[in-house]
């Protein structure tokens, strides 16, 4: 099992660990565990671009949050933006259907990046088991997004901007 996949399957366990009332503390992990999931998702996706395999472990511990983070809103934002000039009636293409599958994946990163430092560092939020749940499902849709479209110009393209760091 990859490590993303068990990160993915730990966040999903820790939803359910305490069948009756959940501990605070098991909430707030499944949250953090599910972010880094997908951080975990992308970045070996990323890295498995790379030709030497022997250097993959150090380009993978290169990549940044907050610069996936920024990475991800700038492809969410650019989306939305593509998004409002197609007319609603358009015809599905499979270009559009691959855009929404990675406006998902943007979407879902951005999201749990701020929701991964509310559950860490908030000590002011109390969790709802439903709440976190959603959450986690939303990570799985967001790797079975990636899934269907990781073989795509798009999406690799995308990639190669979550390792880039934004210029002065």
């Amino acid at each position: 099992m990859k490590l993303h996949e068990g990160l993915l399957e730990q966040a999903q366990h820790l939803v359910r660990r305490e069948p009756r009332r959940p501990r605070q503390v098991s909430l707030r992990r499944a949250i953090s565990t599910a972010y880094y999931a997908l951080f975990h998702l992308l970045v070996s996706e990323a890295i498995l671009n790379w030709k030497r395999a022997q250097d993959r472990d150090d380009l993978a511990r290169m990549f940044e949050h907050t610069n996936m983070r920024t990475a991800c809103a700038h492809k969410r934002d650019e989306l939305n933006a593509e998004f409002k000039r197609i007319q609603e009636t358009a015809p599905p293409t499979h270009d559009l259907t691959v855009k929404r599958h990675l406006h998902l994946v943007a979407e879902t990163f951005v999201e749990m990046h701020q929701w991964r430092e509310n559950a860490d560092y908030d000590y002011s939020t109390t969790w709802v088991r439903s709440d976190v749940a959603a959450l986690v499902a939303t990570v799985e849709a967001a790797f079975k997004a990636w899934k269907s479209i990781r073989k795509e110009d798009a999406a690799q393209a995308f990639l190669f901007t979550l390792f880039q760091k934004k210029r002065r």
